[in-house]
């Protein structure tokens, strides 16, 4: 796994994010919740503070056992964060994998969105959306 480190970590409902200056957002979600509307319209604020609606990429860690209600993935799959190219999930389990599933074929989020095993296959497709230094140490 590569690891990136980035200027700053920040919190917000059930999620860890992390913000490059190049454009690359990285949030891990908790494992074992269920992701409400306010949940979701919390972490969008935050990722549109960090970003300032300029061109981004989203890295997304879903939780064990994370998943989401009707009204949360409505809600981000047609409000995306102003700046958003493109999204990549990383899938760590048989259920999340369904909900993903159904997420990005039910929903049709409004921007490229993709399923991933493997981090480095997320950022690889990531980087054909917005040019990022993927070995990039920041301090």
């Amino acid at each position: 796994m590569k690891v990136i480190s980035h200027t700053s970590i920040h919190k917000a409902n059930h999620c860890t994010v992390r913000y490059s200056p190049d454009g690359l957002l990285i949030a891990t979600l908790a494992d074992d919740v269920e992701l409400s509307i306010e949940d979701v319209i919390d972490q969008r604020k935050l990722y549109s503070e960090l970003t300032k609606g300029k061109p981004h990429v989203i890295l997304v860690f879903a939780g064990h056992h994370t998943s989401a209600t009707k009204e949360a993935r409505e809600y981000a799959a047609n409000h995306p964060v102003p700046g958003r190219l493109a999204e990549a999930i990383i899938i760590k389990s048989m259920s999340v994998r369904i909900l993903g599933n159904v997420f990005i074929n039910f929903h049709k989020p409004s921007v490229p969105t993709k399923m991933f095993n493997k981090e480095e296959d997320a950022l690889e497709w990531l980087s054909t959306f917005l040019e990022f230094d993927q070995n990039k140490q920041l301090a």
